[in-house]
This record gives structure tokens, sequence and C-alpha cells, in this order.
């Protein structure tokens, strides 16, 4: 959830936007609609705690999921698939998992009853964080958002700002956040991409603020219309 308290935006001389007050609950979904420059995506920043008003306050409650235009958030060195399971801390465990059971196919006497109960541990964690049923999913809205294999098994760092925008994407689909705060979700998306990505955003059941160029993803997800343009802000 996310509480908006008396916001105002301002950039040098020029106020963006003042006296803004609403809140984003479960079943809000927000388009954020205006001219290039009226403030869409500084206002997303701010919500997403990315930058700061100039006055006002943003309480968020939940977690909340975050696509800027440019993301560059995450470890260089950590594999596109790794990036989407940890949005449930499933990559990193999947990994010791893996090198868990191929410690035990060499230890012998008290290591390998040390490291089988360590595995024992780890797989209750995994199974825990939603175990090979959310891995699945996980892959499923990698493949609906065109993610190649060969791309979920690259460092962050070796793509292309397109393969980089479509892996945060589906990191945020995969989360399960409460909230999500969406900048041009649809860019560097093929048309079949966009169409599963309009369906998933409409059952939705969390909250949303959505800034898109594409008319018909707002039209068919959005149920609220926030309207912003040289200071003539309708929220």
């Amino acid at each position: 959830m996310l509480i908006v308290k008396d916001l105002e935006i301002t950039i040098g001389a020029r106020t963006l936007m003042s006296e803004v007050n609403f809140r984003v609950a479960s079943g809000d979904k927000i388009g954020l609609v205006g001219r290039n420059g009226a403030g869409k995506t500084t206002l997303t920043k701010i919500l997403a705690g990315d930058g700061q008003p100039s006055s006002g306050s943003v309480e968020r409650i939940g977690e909340i999921g975050y696509l800027p235009q440019d993301p560059r958030t995450g470890d260089p060195e950590e594999l596109a698939r790794d990036r989407i399971l940890n949005a449930r801390g499933l990559g990193d465990l999947l990994r010791q998992l893996a090198s868990t059971a191929e410690a035990m196919s060499t230890a012998t006497g008290a290591e390998a009853e040390k490291t089988m109960t360590k595995y024992s541990k780890l797989e209750e964690r995994f199974q825990a964080a939603g175990g090979y049923a959310a891995e699945a999913q996980g892959a499923a809205i990698a493949s609906n958002l065109g993610i190649e294999e060969r791309i979920l098994s690259q460092p962050l760092k070796t793509l292309s700002g397109g393969q980089r925008r479509r892996v945060e994407l589906a990191r945020i689909l995969f989360s399960s956040a409460e909230t999500m705060l969406l900048d041009e979700p649809t860019n560097h998306l093929d048309a079949d991409s966009v169409v599963w990505l309009r369906d998933f955003l409409r059952s939705y059941q969390g909250g949303l603020i959505v800034i898109s160029h594409d008319i018909d993803l707002v039209e068919n997800t959005v149920n609220r219309v926030f309207y912003l343009d040289a200071n003539r802000q309708v929220i």
C-alpha cells in the first residue's frame, strides 16, 4: 500500500505538482498519463523511494516492486535467472542445494552426515519459499516476456538494456509484491508478450501504478487514471 500526503515536487523553479493526496491499496490500478515532462516518471521514482519530494510524505506498507526506465540495481555478476528467482530467495538456495549435493557425492563418515543435514535444511527452506513449483512459475514468466534460456544463463553485466529491463520486469512480476510501480513496462516487448502482460496485470490482485504509451494496456488494466500536465494535475 502507498499513502501519499500533501506531496509537492519541484524541479528548479518549476513546480510539477503540489498538494497531492492519494492512496494505493490492493485492487487499485492507476494509470499515470500526461505529456512528456509532466512529472510521471519523477512521481513514480519518489513513490518507490528512489527520490525525495520537495515536501509532503509517502508511506510504503508491504513490498514494493519498482520498474524504472533504466534498471541498474543488482549484482552485475549475478545470472539473469538468479536475479529473477531471488525475488523470493530461490536462486541462491538452488545454487546452494546443487553445491551441497555435489559435496554429498564425495563426503564420507561424519562429513557425509553433516553434509546431508545441511542439504535437508536447505531443502526445507527451498520448499518453504515455494520450491520447484515457484521455480517453474518464474521460468514461465521469463518465457512469456521473451527471455530466452541463453539470456537466463548470462550475468547481468552482459545483457543489453532491453534484455536487462525484461529481466527486471520478470523479477517484479515473480516477486508477488503487494504494490507494483511500472514505468513503460511494454518497452522492448514483442506483441505476444504485451498481450500476456496485459492479462497478467488485469488479474493481479495488488496495487498498481503504470505509466505506458500503450493505450490498449492502460484501457484494459487500470480502474483509475491520474492526469498530469503542467501543474494541472488531476489526482
